[in-house]
């Protein structure tokens, strides 16, 4: 049974269940309104009645005028009543019994004592007789039987209603409510089938318009993400195409005899294998951290030391491109990380400056202590990047290209692996214009003082 029937059934029997519960609280509760009704106003008719026997037992001496006339009961019977439309009723009067002070029965059929009401007749302080008359349920029974029949007419019309009403609400309830979810199967089938451009139309405001709108940004992230790994297998395929057609162009071109096999020229194409093995141990990475894979070996450490060992590395380095070096660091900087990844961090970023900071031009290295943490600044001068590149330079495969080429500059993963390392210590990473002219890599660590 499909959802959509589910819930017809569902609403279908709350709405039957709660009609005739509602039918029946009805039909009880107006009947025993109805008896206490009839009972205190048959009971208040013959009060009434008793006060004028009363006054025409003063009047007339004794009851004789009755036992000789009884249908002047049934005519003060009506007189008594407190509606017009009673006094021309039949038979009423029948089903009183007059009796004596002595509760000697004068007029009226027999009843039982236990099962009748008595209403004494006063004059003045002294009882001069009783009326009674019967229980009611002992006098009722066309009464009953000819409201009864009206009153489950009525509940039948009344259920006929209900269950009509039930069946068109619940079919418009399950409609509603079947078809977003309907509408929910067949997107995620077109996703199923790698359809991500296609978009859901929702006004809900609701737990489904809300899963609506959750699936849209879901097929948004697949449609960016196919589309992020269509321009993944194309970039890494330009960027393997490159060492490799050099390769393949110096080996050609030694199997012709255009060039001689020399030391230099061997030394060219060591170049060019360097390369592209360090691509390709770079691709290695970064799909090792993209998959939660890369392995990394936590304890504390001294971040200050370590940065400093790997500075001085570089030294040379950066004196060669006359690049002038400043460092700011602390005595000590306790932090829990693993050295050997915080070394290939440190690297890349110096790799870097020193490949893209102008000759003559400077790098500035500090750290310092925050509140929760290490703040890491390395900042070097012109050039620079443009506004619109600052967000993109931790992309995969991503290149300014007015200041990078593929000669010098890499393939664009090292800044990729410098954010997954930094994500892994718990830190966060970012790119911004720098004073010196250049670009500023602010790095956070958890961390704490010495």
């Amino acid at each position: 049974m499909g959802i959509r029937n589910k819930l017809f059934v569902i609403f279908l029997s709350t709405f039957l269940v709660l009609t005739l519960a509602a039918s029946g609280f009805y039909y009880l509760s107006f009947l025993g309104s109805l008896e206490t009704y009839l009972d205190e106003r048959q009971q208040a008719q013959v009060e009434r009645l008793a006060d004028h026997l009363g006054l025409l037992y003063q009047q007339r001496g004794g009851w004789q005028f009755l036992v000789d006339d009884p249908r002047l009961l049934k005519r003060l019977y009506r007189l008594a009543s407190d509606r017009d439309d009673d006094r021309d009723s039949r038979g009423d009067h029948r089903h009183l019994q007059l009796l004596d002070a002595n509760k000697q029965r004068l007029l009226g059929p027999p009843a039982p004592p236990k099962f009748r009401s008595e209403i004494p007749i006063q004059v003045g302080n002294g009882i001069i007789g009783y009326l009674t008359y019967p229980d009611q349920d002992a006098i009722r029974d066309k009464l009953d039987q000819r409201f009864m029949g009206r009153q489950l007419r009525f509940m039948g019309w009344m259920l006929f209603v209900g269950v009509a009403l039930s069946l068109l609400v619940s079919w418009l309830l399950a409609r509603h409510l079947v078809a977003p979810i309907l509408a929910l199967s067949n997107h995620t089938r077109d996703l199923q089938e790698g359809h991500y451009s296609a978009r859901l139309e929702t006004r809900r405001r609701d737990e489904l318009g809300t899963l609506t709108k959750q699936v849209n940004q879901l097929a948004q992230r697949l449609d960016q993400g196919q589309q992020a790994r269509q321009r993944w297998f194309s970039d890494i395929a330009h960027e393997l195409r490159t060492p490799v057609a050099i390769l393949q162009g110096e080996l050609e071109a030694i199997s012709d005899g255009i060039r001689p096999l020399s030391p230099e020229f061997i030394k060219s194409l060591e170049g060019e294998v360097a390369q592209l093995t360090h691509l390709i141990n770079d691709l290695h990475d970064l799909a090792l951290a993209d998959g939660g894979n890369l392995r990394y070996q936590f304890h504390r450490d001294d971040l200050a030391d370590l940065l400093g060992e790997v500075v001085d590395s570089y030294r040379n380095s950066f004196a060669q491109q006359t690049i002038s070096l400043e460092t700011r660091l602390p005595e000590q900087a306790v932090v829990d990380m693993d050295p050997v990844r915080i070394r290939q961090l440190l690297d890349n970023l110096l790799q870097n400056s020193l490949k893209y900071t102008a000759s003559g031009g400077t790098l500035s290295i500090s750290l310092t202590q925050r509140p929760d943490n290490w703040e890491l600044l390395i900042e070097d001068s012109a050039p620079g990047v443009p506004d619109d590149a600052l967000p993109r330079l931790f992309d995969h495969l991503y290149r300014v290209e007015s200041s990078r080429n593929r000669r010098t500059g890499g393939a664009g993963l090292g800044l990729a692996i410098c954010q997954r390392i930094v994500e892994a210590h718990g830190g966060t990473i970012g790119a911004e214009h720098s004073p010196l002219g250049g670009v500023r890599i602010r790095i956070t660590l958890p961390g704490e003082a010495p």
